[in-house]
């Protein structure tokens, strides 16, 4: 005991004591503005809460990716349907031309009606209509949409379209004055004494069928908005010829991508992928009228003003978490002349584009980068 009781107190005689550090002077702080003071920063802070009110809401956009899903399943053998650049307020649709329209013309493939939402409509495009009505017009994004935006686009291969079909006999002659066709663009439908040559019927006569298949699909498309947008919208069918097939072959050194092993067409110029009507909506939204009566701050927060600023911004995050913020509207990702521009230049060579009955005019360059994913 006392040999361990030594050790410890050499040990201790040993050890070198360790300096105290020298005393510190506390940074200066400069007054914050965000504090229990009327002096906020209230410009920041209203910038803020103006933000967090101008995000689309999870539950909008749970309701537009249910809109995906819902026409994916509806119309599974007719069309494909994806949200453009992950905007939710811009669609693409896509349908094969053999299943929605007769063969070599521009009517409905058959007079049936198609099961749509528990109902029945008279075609494809106008079910899809419906499905995106309801879910992005008629919801919690009704309140903010002020217009919806359509351009439809027909495409055809370089199959010839026969002597005496049906479509050189009613070549859509009351489409083009209902959907307001400029008058040099129109057409008749041909003489029996002067019929089109083979050339026409592979060329001209071609991009004339999709015109007129992009104009049905179109109308169709907006008569199944048409409870839910009125007159608030901008329509403008497009007969782009061959143009996708040609682009597709360019990029990627094949005939088609569906090869005639598989579709059964050997025929000359024969593509079933190019025969199709691409629709593109776009849905215009604003904010709201009452995004100021959105939150009612309790009277007795400390901080006056900026407290209650505060108060309401984190109350907007926090209704935006949950889905739960009724101001919440989309400030679209996509450019405002993605569809449509006040100055778009001229359209493609062989493009049949009339102006859209809203008035404006197609942003052809955009829509072609959009068609042919330039």
């Amino acid at each position: 005991m006392r040999a361990s009781v030594a050790l410890l107190l050499l040990l201790t005689a040993c050890r070198a004591p360790y300096p105290a550090p020298a005393p510190r002077t506390p940074a200066q702080l400069s007054p914050t503005s965000w504090g229990r003071t009327d002096e906020g920063d209230m410009p920041t802070i209203r910038r803020a809460e103006r933000q967090c009110l101008a995000g689309l809401s999870p539950r909008a956009v749970s309701a537009a990716f249910q809109a995906v899903d819902e026409v994916a399943e509806a119309l599974v053998d007719l069309c494909s349907i994806q949200i453009v650049d992950d905007d939710p307020l811009v669609w693409h649709v896509w349908c094969g031309s053999d299943a929605t329209f007769q063969s070599g013309h521009y009517l409905a493939a058959d007079r049936e009606d198609v099961a749509c939402m528990g109902g029945d409509a008279d075609t494809a495009f106008e079910c899809i209509g419906r499905i995106l009505a309801e879910h992005l017009l008629e919801r919690e994004m009704a309140q903010h949409v002020s217009g919806v935006e359509i351009v439809s686009i027909g495409s055809v291969d370089e199959q010839r379209l026969r002597e005496g079909t049906e479509f050189l006999s009613d070549a859509c002659v009351d489409l083009q004055r209902e959907l307001s066709l400029e008058e040099a663009r129109r057409w008749e439908a041909p003489s029996e004494e002067a019929p089109p040559t083979a050339d026409e019927r592979a060329g001209l006569w071609n991009r004339r069928l999709s015109w007129c298949r992009a104009a049905f699909a179109g109308r169709e498309l907006r008569r199944g908005m048409s409870r839910a947008i009125g007159g608030n919208y901008e329509l403008a069918p497009i007969g782009a010829g061959a143009d996708w097939l040609t682009s597709w072959r360019r990029q990627h050194g094949r005939p088609c991508p569906t090869p005639a092993s598989v579709s059964g067409e050997r025929g000359r110029g024969q593509c079933r992928d190019a025969r199709r009507v691409d629709l593109y909506v776009r849905v215009r939204a604003e904010q709201g009228t009452q995004a100021a009566e959105a939150c009612a701050p309790p009277g007795d927060l400390t901080g006056g003003e900026a407290g209650q600023a505060l108060y309401c911004y984190a109350d907007c995050q926090a209704r935006a978490a949950t889905g739960r913020n009724p101001q919440g509207f989309s400030a679209p990702s996509a450019p405002g002349d993605l569809l449509y521009a006040d100055s778009p230049g001229a359209p493609p060579s062989g493009w049949i584009v009339g102006r859209g009955l809203g008035g404006r005019s197609v942003n052809t360059p955009s829509v072609r980068r959009l068609l042919l994913r330039e």
